[in-house]
């Protein structure tokens, strides 16, 4: 188990609920992957990237929105795989909003590499080099 990598993952869900992009914790080649999500089926790349996966994952909510970390469901020496909640209301609407899915996140020198989301956890699992 890689203590190290939980650790950045829940910093990073914090930045996120900050509606913050830590460089410090993204690699300069970061990307982000929404294979399964209601947001976006768009790839991003750097602290850009980040940045903008940011603004179109959260414009869909009004504002307190959270991101919430439900369960580290995995995590190894280069990744860590975790049950989300992205949770609030919507932005027009007003209506409870809520979307889950899995996500796996790998790093690298203390600093994330790549995320990718994923509709269910063996998919996600899968995607690190692990079989339910």
């Amino acid at each position: 188990m890689s203590h190290e990598n939980v650790d950045l993952f829940l910093r990073v869900a914090d930045a996120i609920n900050a509606r913050e992009v830590p460089d410090a914790l993204i690699a300069p080649d970061f990307h982000i992957e929404n294979i399964v999500t209601a947001v976006s089926d768009k790839t991003y790349h750097g602290a850009a990237g980040a940045r903008e996966w940011l603004s179109d994952t959260f414009d869909a909510f009004a504002e307190g929105a959270r991101y919430e970390v439900e369960e580290i469901v995995a995590d190894g020496d280069d990744f860590v795989v975790a049950r989300i909640a992205l949770v609030g209301s919507g932005a027009r609407s007003g209506a409870p909003l809520q979307l889950r899915f899995v996500t796996a996140a790998w790093y690298s020198d203390g600093k994330a590499m790549r995320a990718a989301s994923y509709a269910n956890r063996h998919e996600a699992l899968k995607a690190v080099g692990l079989e339910e």
